[in-house]
């Protein structure tokens, strides 16, 4: 066994030895003598781990070191963040009638924002409903993407 599995036999043990002593002495003058013993060696047994540290070598600034932001992982949340916004765009302008309109969002990426700077529409592929014939597309389409994000009107661009 390892030494922390015999520390913490040893303080389980230690427990119920007091617990023995409380069902068979009761509540004499006698048993609370017993049970002051087997307390104090239950402090001996739970601090005698501390005599294996070594407090010549001990340095508080192993313990405070400061933390470091792992940048691959908010690239790739960033990453994920701006896939999810053009699902949902694509998805918003699916539900108004503009079928499949694919969005690429192309966006400035730095360690704590994540700033839009162009939202590109492709609309090569894209297949109208009856109700969106005789209407600006391109109004349309871009208040439905103002709806999702806050960007410019002159930052969407659409390729046909």
């Amino acid at each position: 066994m390892n030494s922390i599995s015999v520390w913490v036999l040893q303080i389980i043990g230690l427990v119920v030895v007091g617990v023995i002593i409380d069902i068979v002495f009761g509540g004499r003058k006698l048993c609370n003598i017993l049970k002051t013993i087997v307390a104090v060696f239950l402090m001996i047994v739970i601090i005698s781990p501390l005599k294996t540290i070594d407090f010549n070598n001990f340095n508080i600034n192993n313990f405070t070191n400061p933390i470091e932001i792992d940048k691959d992982m908010i690239e790739e949340i960033q990453t994920d963040l701006i896939n999810a916004m053009e699902k949902d765009i694509e998805k918003s302008l699916e539900n108004n009638g503009f079928m499949s309109v694919k969005i690429q969002i192309d966006c400035e990426q730095n360690d704590e924002t994540l700033n839009i700077k162009t939202i590109f529409v492709d609309l090569t592929n894209m297949v109208l409903l009856s109700e969106n014939l005789n209407i600006d597309k391109y109004t349309k389409i871009i208040a439905i993407i103002s709806k999702e994000v806050t960007i410019e009107r002159e930052d969407v661009v659409f390729y046909e």
